[in-house]
């Protein structure tokens, strides 16, 4: 990756309603960050002491089909950069990490549905392959 602008995108599926948008976009970015340790500081503070969200780069929530978005986590993982990805079945496993890691792990892909995709990268290469969807307006 490059030392430059970076980009963070998250593309979730335009069928979602706004509650399932917003715990996909915080679970994706969630791994993103630890993917990547320049996403956010570590110490944003205001004058009281209180803690801040440090996020350093662009970060956009984008919507469109489920189809485009297996389509945009396969091309990020080609030109090499930090991707995650949600799923539906993953969704329905509330508070059951051990069975969602294992559904994972014995699924191969184009097994379960996409909901959401995380890409890190190189601001224009980010906006290049995210070009296919819309802004979410929730």
């Amino acid at each position: 990756m490059t030392s430059g602008l970076l980009r963070t995108a998250i593309a979730v599926d335009k069928s979602l309603d706004a509650g399932a948008v917003a715990n996909a976009s915080a679970i994706v970015m969630g791994q993103l960050a630890r993917l990547d340790d320049r996403v956010y500081a570590d110490d944003v503070r205001d004058t009281e002491g209180s803690l801040h969200a440090g996020i350093r780069f662009n970060t956009m929530v984008l919507s469109g089909r489920s189809s485009h978005l297996t389509a945009l986590a396969e091309a990020a993982r080609a030109e090499d950069l930090p991707t995650a990805v949600f799923t539906v079945e993953g969704r329905a496993l509330s508070n059951s990490f051990e069975e969602y890691r294992d559904l994972i792990a014995r699924s191969a892909p184009g097994e379960l549905t996409v909901c959401a995709v995380g890409v890190l990268g190189e601001h224009e290469l980010v906006r290049t392959l995210t070009k296919r969807f819309s802004v979410y307006r929730g």
